[in-house]
């Protein structure tokens, strides 16, 4: 069994000082001339906010109560449920066609199907979702383009935006609907009554009258209803808009030649190590 001997591979590496600087300058050098090959790659960032889902009820227009026990601010569920949205394909699709990130992927790929998915998956590692600890949603971008890096995140908050808006006009016009079938079979029904009823049947007048009550109800719905569709409230807050970044995100110098420096030095001392073989190592 050999011993370690610190001082005599100390004594080994002080005999090689020489050649572990200039192999660790080297290196750095030529890391630093590669780096000047390498396309540099910009990354953009927006922050954002959830709306509260809360307000999207019509008794925010008609309950003068409704502003003060909701915030416009959405809570921690409201941000999962952003950040789904954001990040769901069908989104992600809209975006590759609007900025031509097929082309900008240059993929190889003959089937359409194959050539979207392959595209998706490439656009999602240059895209990042970070919820943070004050319940924001910092959205970033990465391109090689810095004005288009900024389009892409700006598009994206838009995008999602109205795609929430739009769940919501939806569903109020599913209710929107709805009441007006309701509004018109009540009308029918009066009316039908009206005609084949006399004056003198006390029945008919009660049934008349609870059918115009009922009338009134459904039309003042469907107004409500109508109206809430038209003022649905913000499904996100911007809080920071992103503008093209002035620094370039990849390569990043300031990473990558330090730790250049720091693997080619410890390389080349394993060079020598190894190459001096010492007697009791």
């Amino acid at each position: 069994m050999t011993n370690f001997n610190i001082a005599e591979l100390a004594n080994v590496l002080l005999n090689r000082w020489k050649f572990i600087v200039i192999f660790t300058i080297g290196a750095v050098v030529i890391t630093a001339g590669a780096l000047l090959f390498i396309q540099p790659k910009y990354t953009a960032i927006t922050k954002i906010l959830p709306g509260n889902a809360v307000l999207a009820d019509k008794a925010r227009l008609f309950n003068a109560d409704i502003q003060q026990l909701y915030s416009f601010f959405g809570s921690g569920d409201d941000l999962d449920r952003l950040m789904s949205m954001t990040s769901m394909d069908t989104s992600l699709k809209q975006v590759i066609h609007q900025f031509q990130l097929i082309d900008y992927y240059q993929i190889q790929e003959q089937d359409p199907g194959l050539l979207m998915y392959k595209t998706i998956r490439r656009f999602k590692k240059d895209l990042l979702l970070v919820k943070t600890v004050n319940n924001e949603l910092e959205l970033s971008c990465t391109h090689t383009n810095k004005d288009t890096a900024a389009a892409i995140v700006n598009f994206m908050a838009e995008q999602t935006a109205a795609n929430m808006q739009s769940i919501w006009k939806q569903q109020y016009a599913k209710i929107g609907i709805a009441l007006d079938s309701s509004l018109a079979d009540l009308t029918n029904q009066y009316q039908a009554l009206a005609l084949s009823s006399n004056n003198a049947d006390a029945i008919a007048k009660t049934k008349m009258g609870v059918l115009l009550t009922q009338i009134e109800q459904f039309n003042k719905l469907s107004i409500e209803t109508k109206m809430a569709a038209n003022t649905t409230p913000a499904a996100i807050i911007v809080l920071e808009k992103a503008t093209p970044p002035a620094k370039i995100s990849w390569p990043d110098k300031t990473v990558v030649l330090p730790l250049a420096a720091l693997f080619s030095c410890l390389f080349s001392v394993l060079l020598v190590l190894v190459s001096a073989k010492p007697k009791r190592f």
